[in-house]
C-alpha cells in the first residue's frame, strides 16, 4: 500500500509539472513574445518574466531575439546621377518594435533579412542614383557626401520598414565603397590631371609673384643707383671745387706748390723701410741733395 501511494504522489507531481509546464512560460531578457489564441494574436510581451497561458492548441507562444541585429548588404554595381559606375555595399542595424506586425508579416528572422534586404537595396539605389560620382569619391574631402546619403537612405528605409515588417532601423552607413575595374584608371586619370592643374596654377602664381618682387628689387636698385649717382655727382661737385681754391693758392707761387708736391711724394716713399738705390737726379729724391734753399712764400 504504501509503495502504491508513493508511486501514486510521484504520478500527481510529474503531472501536476506537465501541466504548469503547459499554462507556464518564460520570457528570457532580450526577448518578446507574442501569445496566439487559436492562430491569432492575443497579446504582446516586451518585459522579461513568468507568463500564463492556455496550453496548446488553444495558445501557443512566439517568441523573437529584441536585441540590435545587423545586416550588410551585398557589394553590388550602381550608377550614380552622371552615369558614373560604382561597387557600393551597405550594412543596417535594427531591431523588432512591433512583435505582432512582426509575426503577421514577417514571422521569422531570417525571412526578416531577406525583406530588409529588398529595401536596402532598393533605397540603396534610388539615392546613389540621385547623387553625382564626386559626392562619393573625390580628391577634395569637402565635396564629399557619404554622411548625407547614408542619412537619406536610413530615413526612407526607417519608415516603410516600421510601417511593413513592425522593425526599426537604428542606424545605417556604407560599409565598402569602390570602383569598377573597367573604369578605375579613368579615375586615377581624372585624379592626376586635377592634380597637375593644381600644380600648374600654384607654379603659375609662384612665376607671377617671382616677377613681381623681381620688378619691385629692380625698381629699388634703380632708385638706389640713381640717388647714389646725383651724391657722386654732388660730391665731385664739391671736391671740384675745393680743388680750384687750391689750384687758385697754388698759381700765386708755383714754385712753393711744386716744393710741397715734391715733400709730400718724399714723404710717401720714404715712409716704408724699403731701401732705395737711385739717383738724387729723380723728382722728388733731388730734394736731397740739398742744392736749392726753401723757397721763401710771398
Amino acid at each position: 500500500m504504501k509503495r502504491n501511494a508513493l508511486l501514486l504522489t510521484v504520478g500527481l507531481v510529474v503531472a501536476a509539472l506537465f501541466l504548469l509546464l503547459q499554462v507556464m512560460f518564460v520570457v528570457r531578457e532580450g526577448e518578446v513574445a507574442v501569445v496566439t489564441t487559436f492562430g491569432k494574436p492575443h497579446r504582446e510581451l516586451n518585459e522579461a518574466g513568468l507568463y500564463f497561458r492556455w496550453p496548446w492548441p488553444v495558445q501557443r507562444v512566439h517568441r523573437f531575439d529584441s536585441r540590435l541585429q545587423m545586416y550588410e548588404g551585398p557589394f553590388e554595381e550602381l550608377l550614380t546621377r552622371d552615369g558614373k559606375n560604382v561597387l557600393v555595399s551597405v550594412y543596417a542595424a535594427w531591431r523588432i518594435e512591433r512583435p505582432v506586425l512582426f509575426l503577421e508579416r514577417v514571422g521569422d528572422m531570417q525571412k526578416a533579412e531577406r525583406n530588409l534586404d529588398g529595401l536596402l537595396r532598393h533605397y540603396k539605389s534610388a539615392v546613389i542614383g540621385q547623387v553625382p560620382f564626386s559626392a562619393l569619391v573625390n580628391t577634395r574631402a569637402d565635396e564629399i557626401r557619404h554622411e548625407q546619403i547614408e542619412q537619406q537612405m536610413l530615413t526612407a528605409m526607417r519608415a516603410e520598414a516600421a510601417a511593413r515588417y513592425g522593425v526599426t532601423v537604428e542606424f545605417l552607413g556604407i560599409r565598402r565603397l569602390g570602383l569598377p575595374e573597367a573604369i578605375t584608371q579613368k579615375v586615377f586619370q581624372r585624379m592626376r590631371a586635377e592634380r597637375n592643374e593644381i600644380a600648374e596654377r600654384y607654379r603659375s602664381e609662384g612665376e607671377a609673384e617671382a616677377i613681381k618682387i623681381r620688378a619691385q628689387a629692380q625698381s629699388e636698385r634703380d632708385q638706389l643707383l640713381a640717388r647714389a649717382e646725383a651724391e657722386a655727382i654732388r660730391l665731385r661737385a664739391q671736391a671740384d671745387a675745393e680743388a680750384a681754391a687750391y689750384f687758385d693758392t697754388f698759381k700765386k707761387d708755383e714754385a712753393f706748390a711744386n716744393f710741397l708736391k715734391k715733400l709730400e711724394a718724399l714723404e710717401a716713399a720714404l715712409q716704408s723701410n724699403a731701401t732705395l738705390v737711385i739717383s738724387a737726379d729723380y723728382v722728388p729724391f733731388d730734394l736731397l741733395r740739398g742744392e736749392r734753399a726753401l723757397p721763401t712764400q710771398p
